[in-house]
């Protein structure tokens, strides 16, 4: 396989080297690590200290900090409790997401590529937990984003390689503005996704609809989410007991990510990027 640092070997842990060991370096890769962002070491302490967002960007952390919390005490995998902790990689990206963001006429703009630099024994530490833990660092870009009233430019996406002159604790972030097409998605609060497409999504108890609401105070068929020019709407398709959005009983409303929609007990939102 050819990667940005030229030949690279199979990696067993699901990441990808920048700087693939015992192989030449041609002169692409070798500017490339004189360019690389600097490394930062880890630390707890001056978690707080180090964040340049608001109280929202440490509500997002902690979020995360729990969702992985919950990941890792299920497995027989070794504790975090020194070294590289997954909510510091996430405290680093919102610093990074800060520092580098833009001032557009639609207002704030984030980067929405990120990616993470690990020495090879704090990788070998999140062995098998990979996939959740850049799920977990791309939520942490979009909560972020919406808690600080950022847009997006792209699909926000999370990479993670291993830098073999890193040592333990200590990680490097760099950050990319990267234009391309978002789907939106529908997110519910029971952890389901559901993506938008071309028709609408329809919400309701019949289980021929495309998001199943088991519950009597649901209508069989009572609201559906579609794709506008300008965004994405809901709208309430005469349900008994009617469709919120922030609280508010609704017909037809677009929505934003920062919105709640409510059908019988599911919340439910919007996510673009």
């Amino acid at each position: 396989m050819v990667g940005e640092g030229g030949l690279e070997p199979p990696h067993p842990f699901g990441y990808r080297h920048l700087k693939p060991a015992r192989l030449p370096i041609p002169p692409l890769a070798l500017r490339l690590r004189n360019n690389s962002p600097t490394a930062e070491t880890g630390n707890c302490a001056s978690l707080n200290a180090r964040l340049t967002g608001t109280v929202g960007s440490v509500m997002v952390l902690k979020k995360v900090e729990n969702r992985l919390e919950r990941i890792f005490e299920r497995s027989l995998s070794r504790p975090f409790k020194t070294s590289l902790q997954p909510i510091e990689i996430g405290a680093r990206i919102i610093r990074e997401v800060d520092l580098t963001r833009r001032l557009s006429s639609q207002g704030p703009i984030s980067p929405n590529h990120v990616r993470v630099w690990l020495g090879p024994v704090d990788a070998d530490r999140f062995h098998g937990f990979q996939k959740a833990l850049i799920a977990e660092l791309e939520e942490t870009v979009r909560q972020h984003a919406i808690s600080e009233g950022y847009n997006f430019v792209g699909p926000v996406k999370v990479e993670v390689f291993i830098d073999d002159d890193l040592k333990a604790g200590n990680l490097a972030v760099k950050t990319e503005f990267v234009g391309g097409e978002s789907q939106p998605r529908l997110i519910g609060d029971d952890g389901r996704s559901f993506v938008l497409g071309d028709r609408p999504l329809v919400i309701g108890r019949s289980p021929d609809v495309d998001v199943v609401i088991n519950d009597t105070n649901v209508s069989r068929r009572h609201a559906e989410v579609w794709r506008t020019s300008d965004g994405v709407a809901v709208r309430d398709l005469q349900s008994t007991n009617g469709t919120f959005v922030n609280g508010h009983r609704v017909s037809a409303v677009s929505l934003s990510p920062r919105d709640d929609i409510t059908v019988g007990p599911l919340h439910l939102r919007i996510e673009l990027a």
